[in-house]
């Protein structure tokens, strides 16, 4: 848990997004967490923030007696000159603040012209074109080299 003992679906979010190392001015940000979608607009460095969402009372509430595994879906979105582009799709398994980014603010750089690349961070599950400031997990071998 955390603030105030409410659940968080996904953290604080802050960042850049570029386009050939270009700036993408006034591009919707839309994120989705579980069912809730909200959205933000770059600005004209490319630079757009949006607050950490927290579950409701009540799901907070009932999850301290129902028995499972914490799991939010995480998708950040961006629309750009009439396309949508997936900047980041992720798997939170921690009801912590900032699991996403080891505990920092969660500052993201994103190239649009990147691929996605898949990596797990504290346990997170992500795909993103987007870089950020904490060191991904290290691979696990299942099967030894053959």
């Amino acid at each position: 848990m955390s603030k105030n003992n409410k659940t968080c679906l996904f953290s604080a979010i802050s960042g850049t997004i570029t386009l050939n190392g270009k700036p993408v001015e006034n591009a919707r940000i839309k994120r989705v967490s579980d069912e809730r979608i909200d959205d933000s607009k770059t600005d004209e460095n490319g630079y757009f923030t949006m607050p950490s969402v927290f579950a409701n009372p009540i799901f907070s509430f009932m999850s301290r007696f129902i028995p499972g595994q914490f799991v939010s879906t995480q998708k950040l979105y961006i629309y750009a000159d009439g396309v949508e582009q997936l900047l980041l799709e992720g798997i939170k398994r921690k009801e912590i603040e900032f699991t996403e980014s080891r505990g920092k603010p969660w500052t993201i750089t994103c190239e649009l012209s990147d691929d996605l690349i898949r990596f797990r961070i504290d346990g997170n599950a992500f795909a993103s074109k987007c870089k950020w400031d904490a060191e991904h997990d290290k691979r696990m071998e299942i099967l030894p080299p053959s």
